[in-house]
Order: C-alpha cells, then sequence, then structure tokens
C-alpha cells in the first residue's frame, strides 16, 4: 500500500515544533510519509545543524538556506504531498502553493503561528488595507516567478480565511472565533509528546540545566520601542516584590542585541539565551508563575504553574496596533497589570 505523504513547510521555531508535534502523534503510523521543509532566511531557525540528516520514525526534516521562494515552491510542488500543512496563512508563497495543491487534489491545513489564531481586530479602512495588501502581495508573486494566472485576496485581519482550507489545527477549539466566510474543519492540536521534545531539543543542541520548581519565568517578546519602558518598569517590580525567588527570562530568539544588553544590565535577573522553542521548558516546569505580554508561548498549556499577561500595562499607549486588535484571552491565563498580582500554584 502507498504511504500517504504529508509535508509541511515552517519558517520559525514553533512552527517547527508544531509541525513535528503533528507528524509524530497523529501521523506517526507506517500508513504515513512525514517531510519537515525548514525554510530559513538567516535570521530564524539558524540554531539547527544543516549538516545533519535529520530524521525521527517516518518524519523527514530538509532544511533549505537562503533558497529564493520559487526554489522553494519548486521543491515542495515535486513531492506532490497528499496532505499540505502550511503555518501563516496569508504569506504569499504559502497562498500559492495552499491554492496549487489545492487545485492539484491536496489535503490543506493550516497550522498555529502563535497567538494569531486568538487575535480580534477592529480594522479602520479594513476594505482600504484588503486592497491594499493583496496588490502588494500579487506583484510579490510575479515578481518571485510565481504567477499561476490567479490573483488572490490577502486579507490580514480574517484569521484562516483562505477558500482553499480544508482544516485548521489550532489548541483551543472551544475559544476559537472563527470570522471568515469559508468553512474549513476546526482540529485540537495534540499535547506535546516526549518524542517531538526529545528530538527537538537533539535538533537546537540543548543540553542546558535551567531551574523547574517554585521559580518566576518570563518570556518576552519583540517590542515596539514606545513599549520598552513599560516592559522594564513591570519586570523591575517583579524583581522587587518576589526578593527571594529565582526570576528567569527566556529570550525570543529575535531580541535585539540592544535589548539584550538591558535586560543584562537589571541584577538578580537569569537569563536563558538559545533558539529552542520556550514551550520545551515551559512543559518542565512545576509550582512556577509564568507570564508574558501576549507571546504565544503561554498557549502550551502547564496546569502546575500559574499562567500571567501583563498585556494591560501596555493599553494606554497610543500604538495603532494595541488601539486595532486586542487578544482573547484563554481561560488558563490572567490578566495583570502589577507584579504584585500574581500568585505561586502553592502559595
Amino acid at each position: 500500500m502507498n504511504k500517504r505523504k504529508n509535508v509541511y513547510v515552517v519558517l520559525t521555531e514553533y512552527q517547527f515544533l508544531q509541525a513535528l508535534n503533528i507528524s509524530t502523534s497523529v501521523y506517526a503510523s507506517s500508513n504515513y510519509e512525514n517531510i519537515i521543509y525548514i525554510a530559513r532566511n538567516g535570521k530564524r531557525l539558524m540554531g539547527i545543524n544543516s549538516e545533519r540528516n535529520w530524521s525521527i520514525d517516518n518524519t523527514l526534516v530538509n532544511i533549505l538556506d537562503r533558497k529564493s521562494p520559487n526554489e522553494i515552491a519548486n521543491s515542495i510542488l515535486d513531492e506532490k504531498p497528499q496532505h499540505f500543512f502550511i503555518f501563516q496563512g496569508n504569506l504569499p508563497l504559502n497562498v500559492f502553493l495552499g491554492a496549487t495543491l489545492s487545485e492539484r487534489g491536496a489535503e490543506i491545513s493550516l497550522g498555529p503561528d502563535g497567538y494569531n489564531s486568538y487575535g480580534v481586530f477592529n480594522k479602520k479602512h479594513a476594505f482600504l488595507s484588503l486592497l491594499k495588501d493583496s496588490y502588494k502581495a500579487n506583484i510579490y508573486l510575479i515578481k518571485n516567478r510565481l504567477f499561476n494566472g490567479n490573483i488572490y485576496l490577502f486579507d490580514y485581519y480574517k484569521y484562516g480565511n483562505q477558500r482553499f482550507l480544508d482544516n485548521i489545527w489550532i489548541t483551543h477549539p472551544e475559544q476559537y472565533i472563527h470570522v471568515a466566510k469559508n468553512r474549513p474543519t476546526v482540529l485540537k492540536l495534540p499535547k506535546f509528546n516526549d518524542t517531538c521534545i526529545e528530538f527537538i531539543k537533539t535538533c537546537f543542541e540543548f543540553n542546558d540545566s535551567f531551574p523547574t520548581h517554585d521559580v518566576i519565568y518570563y518570556f518576552n517578546q519583540p517590542l515596539w520601542p514606545e513599549l520598552i519602558d513599560k516592559e522594564f518598569d513591570f519586570l523591575k517590580g517583579v524583581l522587587n516584590n518576589f526578593p527571594d525567588k529565582i526570576i528567569v527570562l527566556k529570550l525570543h530568539p529575535l531580541t535585539s542585541e540592544k535589548t539584550k544588553k538591558m535586560y543584562r544590565s537589571l541584577n538578580g535577573l537569569k537569563i536563558i539565551e538559545s533558539s529552542v522553542p520556550a514551550e520545551v521548558i515551559l512543559i518542565s516546569l512545576k509550582n512556577c508563575i509564568v507570564f508574558t505580554g501576549w507571546s504565544s508561548v503561554l498557549i502550551t498549556e502547564n496546569n502546575t504553574c500559574n499562567y500571567y499577561f501583563n498585556y494591560p500595562i501596555y493599553k494606554d499607549i497610543d500604538l495603532k496596533f494595541l488601539n486595532q486588535s486586542y487578544p482573547i484571552i484563554l481561560d488558563h491565563i490572567t490578566l495583570v497589570n502589577k507584579p504584585e498580582l500574581m500568585r505561586f500554584p502553592n502559595g
């Protein structure tokens, strides 16, 4: 019997983690062949050694380093998959591939890319933005020799709106609101499995020891310059309010050198600087406080820890993104505007 071929294209550490999790849990049987394409542009996923041949069970990992969109597309189209996974629904390359493979009979799935699936937008001049974004994206496809005669609409403010989508995979279907007119099947992602996590650690050569019990973890994210002062005021408050606790910062891979220097200047803050997905650390914690602004890291549940978004501290900043959107707060996350409102699970 011919194996059913699943092909995934990923561009970030989180997407790679989720693709691997799907392949090693949902499609782990011998009836399937899984191929994950990592498309690297020099910024993300650089912690994986491209000189090694990466595979686990029925999943093969192919790394495409600094390839053009046309070269990436041709590599994937040549695979002739029966099931194709993308993780950014409005990326021009993904739209081209999804639409093309759908026309050829493939099943198309949209996997998660952070908190985007739980964002609510109140975009001003939405129709004008749709026209402008669609024009730019289609010009991009034409310039990169990915024009197949079709003109695509790019609506960045309605998650999963592409007509070619058969499925949307998310962590919390019960809190997801689908506002687009298409009707894909919404599927619940499996919890991260040990096979996936251990393989990810190997890929990123992550052997660091880190505190796991009764500590505070902050998962940062790249922020606009206007928000930095608020971030550091809150972080200093955490250090002052919990002087007897270990406080750890897991750096986002895109954290600037300037911001890293600012973090290092804070006494009492321990820093983990690794490109391994933060979820690998999060699921290992016990009786901890974990917090962030609104990073997707906290989508992953660990019921032994208390979860906090300090998103409210930024709301008085006059920033277009914050004024025109807000995240749906998942049930396991609590909003706080002061460090002293955070509590450990066991007191």
